[in-house]
């Protein structure tokens, strides 16, 4: 849903995160949310894919913070993350295999 905005509670409920988490991904990883005009932080689909990716390398990768910030540099930007669901699941299998390359004994 482009252009759309999502409140703190629906974020959460989408991700499976508390609120102080997402306030501390918000500081650790420079998340901007917009506010309403009620002055409440909201966000936009691409910062929910954003956090998705975040909670992803934090909690599966089991990344540090520290780890999560540095794998989010190594990405060109998050403008060029797929948009689609389909594209960041492609995406996301070819870094995930990637990794399983990498750890994988050599012969």
């Amino acid at each position: 849903m482009p252009g759309r905005f999502h409140t703190v509670t629906q974020t959460c409920r989408t991700l499976g995160v508390k609120p102080h988490i997402l306030r501390y991904w918000e500081r650790q990883f420079e998340l901007k949310p917009k506010r309403n005009s009620a002055g409440r932080r909201i966000y936009s689909s691409e910062q929910i894919e954003k956090l998705r990716l975040i909670k992803h390398l934090v909690y599966t990768e089991k990344l540090t913070v520290k780890g999560a910030r540095r794998r989010l540099a190594g990405m060109s930007t998050a403008a060029s993350l797929p948009k689609d669901r389909r594209s960041t699941l492609l995406w996301l299998k070819k870094e995930l295999v990637t990794l399983l390359s990498l750890l994988e004994p050599k012969p």
